[in-house]
């Protein structure tokens, strides 16, 4: 018998006699080994990614040198985002096995597209950052980092479930289920999603169980006689019982509601009291001012009243002034708040139109880092979006709504790809418009700035053309 450990032949027994490894043991584990990773191959066939992944778990622990199991777990673990995972696997196979070894094209692979890599580093970024959100309570923040996670890898199951789990808590049950269905499509039988989705049915079920409740109630109560003088006096106080606080990953609903609440009241003092306010005020200060201004010597008026009126009309001025300036900021956050809101439904177009119109002045760090961050993000999403319609209309001869669509791709790009090929297309529109300079202007542009463009000849030869 040839030991599997070391390779040394004996002929007695199942103790190798050289490494001392019971050579019938080894033998049992590592051919369980080899079936736990057929049996995980067959799983990752039907899309049973999740469960394929636990039973190659199990193979190796079985047999660390599975270089089968090992190049599959890879494989498995890069399907579904987790890049990390599936590098150190890589890299332990080819430590056991170099020649011939899959791994080595995989890794190659990922070297030479530098930008994937950095891609899949950034969803991994944005996820933790996503993390920190959530415990911090940003909700809102968390989801969009999501989303970018998202869409710069959009295999990132752990990703997914995270947005399923943030739509649950939110009761935003068919955004939840569309992020469901997107995750079991990838991977049939992932745990985390089946549990939301029980979740997302458990709630319409009780949904349903509430609203058969209350029509029974109503039909009880109607056929109830109740006295005139029940009905008339008023319906008894519900007892307040106190809930037991559970943390989660999102503020729960009552600290939502109360927090909701606040803020609705501030928005009515400022929307609705303040301008009364700044109106009375306003008022009396045109009083004072005149007063002030028909006084030219007259007698009746002392210079010291005069310039106790003066006094008081400053004052007024300051506190109408720092009334206007809370309004105008409350306005600004309420803009702030429809942006997050036209971003999580990818509206990418209105949300930079919402971000344009806001005045930071008076903005909280938090504020800001919100701002900051739905701009970061929006802006190159809608630039993209607004070149993609600028050149659809460009190539249906649409010259007017191309013009406007590609400047303002190029107002919110920053780096992308398409910019030389926007100002091609607009020089193109000014070619055909005869607005001769402006077409110049645009080619040149191309010519200079971005030498390395697909545009670059069509530039050259068009800008010597009108030039002639």
């Amino acid at each position: 018998m040839r030991c599997p450990n070391c390779g040394f032949e004996f002929s007695e027994g199942y103790l190798c006699p050289k490494c001392g490894m019971d050579a019938f043991v080894l033998l049992k584990t590592r051919k369980l080994s080899v079936r736990l990773y057929n049996e995980a191959l067959e799983m990752a066939k039907g899309l049973d990614l999740s469960g394929a992944a636990e039973k190659l778990e199990q193979s190796l622990l079985f047999d660390k040198n599975n270089m089968q199991a090992r190049n599959l777990l890879g494989l498995i673990y890069c399907e579904t985002g987790k890049i990390a995972d599936a590098l150190k696997h890589w890299i332990i196979s080819t430590s056991i096995v170099k020649e011939k070894n899959p791994a080595v094209g995989y890794m190659d692979f990922l070297q030479k597209n530098g930008r994937e890599m950095e891609r899949y580093n950034d969803a991994v970024r944005m996820y933790n950052q996503a993390l920190l959100y959530l415990n911090h309570g940003s909700d809102d923040m968390a989801i969009i980092q999501l989303k970018k996670a998202i869409d710069s890898n959009p295999d990132f199951i752990d990703a997914y479930n995270l947005l399923i789990l943030c739509c649950i808590e939110e009761n935003n049950y068919k955004r939840a289920q569309h992020f469901i269905d997107i995750v079991l499509k990838k991977d049939r039988k992932n745990l985390k999603a089946l549990k939301y989705e029980s979740m997302i049915n458990g709630g319409a079920n009780n949904l349903r169980k509430k609203a058969l409740r209350a029509q029974e109630n109503k039909e009880d109560s109607s056929q109830k006689t109740v006295s005139p003088k029940k009905t008339d006096s008023a319906p008894p106080m519900p007892r307040y019982k106190r809930k037991e606080k559970k943390l989660g990953i999102l503020e729960k609903r009552d600290i939502i509601s109360f927090l909701i609440g606040i803020a609705s009241a501030a928005i009515v003092i400022l929307v609705l009291i303040m301008p009364a306010i700044n109106e009375v005020k306003d008022k009396t200060m045109q009083e004072l001012q005149a007063k002030v201004d028909t006084y030219a010597g007259e007698t009746q008026m002392t210079p010291e009243e005069v310039l106790a009126m003066r006094t008081e009309l400053e004052t007024l001025q300051n506190e109408n002034k720092r009334l206007r300036s809370e309004e105008t900021k409350q306005a600004n956050l309420e803009l702030l708040q429809t942006a997050v809101s036209q971003m999580t439904d990818s509206d990418f177009e209105a949300c930079v139109a919402t971000l344009d119109r806001i005045d930071t002045m008076g903005f909280s760090e938090e504020d800001m880092a919100k701002y900051n961050t739905l701009k970061a993000t929006a802006y190159p999403k809608a630039a993209d979006s607004l070149y993609t319609k600028g050149k659809s209309d460009f190539l249906s001869n649409k010259f007017t709504e191309a013009k406007a669509n590609l400047e303002s791709a190029l107002n919110y790009a920053s780096d992308e790809n398409f910019i030389d090929d926007a100002y091609y297309y607009l020089a193109k529109i000014a070619e055909n418009a005869e607005d001769i300079e402006q077409a110049k202007t645009y080619y040149q542009k191309v010519i200079t700035e971005y030498p390395d463009s697909n545009q670059l000849a069509n530039a050259e030869n068009a800008l010597s053309q009108i030039t002639e």
